[in-house]
């Protein structure tokens, strides 16, 4: 089924994330079936925090799976069936490209110790999906970062501000991490037929989108897109407030 696109951008509800999980692990999930078709190419995410070794090795087809660790978290150390073998530092992130099919295992560098990241899965188109798996690792220090005036943008993939992240990724997507003042505002365009979603991490934030306005409250998340035309975003916080904006192309 095709993506029908409106000449002003489509929104679904305003989800409400419940934490799940015990003291080794917990997370604050979001599932693609809650918002109305408009969260591809992400297919879900998890906010989480573990402090020991969860998941052990496990295996990935057909998927794309990036571990971003937050500024508060430890080191987190993945190794795979490709031979990778590496240290993903606080605000950094690793992309593994699962293609055809690839078995990794993430746990903390060092024991008892606190990791809190964002696990995002995404959508692989289905005419490259049987290639060999891949991961791109972005460190934080090759991520663009500008903070002025009450706005911290940092382009963890992608581009906005005038600012790119030269690092190739294996599809096309904008990841912002944003910290806004009460007050102050941060504009970004989302292009025509570009879906994008909105997760609240710390305090509040009012989203103004075309002739809308909504406000998010922390770990609350919204899907936008759908349009044939871009689309200006404007970020007001009424709050200081910590959130997530991604964004890429929906597949059919």
């Amino acid at each position: 089924m095709s993506v029908v696109l409106m000449s002003f951008p489509k929104r679904s509800k305003i989800v409400a994330l419940d934490r799940t999980g015990n003291a080794s692990f917990s997370a604050y999930r979001a599932n693609r079936k809650e918002y109305d078709g408009l969260l591809s190419p992400v297919i879900g995410f998890d906010d989480f925090r573990l402090s020991s070794d969860v998941f052990g090795p496990h295996q990935h087809r057909h998927i794309s799976a990036l571990s971003y660790l937050f500024e508060d978290s430890a080191f987190y150390h993945n190794r795979d069936s490709m031979g990778t073998d590496l240290t993903i530092t606080s605000g950094s992130l690793l992309w593994t490209w699962s293609g055809n099919g690839v078995t990794h295992h993430e746990f903390p560098e060092t024991a008892d110790t606190k990791i809190h990241g964002l696990q995002l899965f995404l959508e692989i188109p289905a005419e490259t999906r049987n290639l060999p798996p891949k991961s791109i690792l972005i460190p934080v220090e090759k991520m663009p970062l500008r903070d002025t005036d009450g706005v911290k943008v940092k382009v963890v993939a992608g581009a906005a501000a005038d600012m790119v992240n030269e690092v190739v990724t294996p599809e096309r997507i904008t990841f912002l991490d944003l910290t806004i003042a009460v007050g102050k505002s941060f504009e970004h365009l989302l292009p025509a037929g570009w879906n994008g979603v909105f997760y609240v991490l710390s305090g509040v934030i009012q989203i103004e989108a075309a002739a809308e306005s909504f406000t998010l409250n922390p770990y609350e998340t919204v899907a936008l897109g759908s349009s044939m035309e871009d689309t200006k975003i404007t970020f007001l916080a009424k709050e200081d407030c910590h959130l997530l904006f991604i964004s890429g192309v929906p597949l059919d």
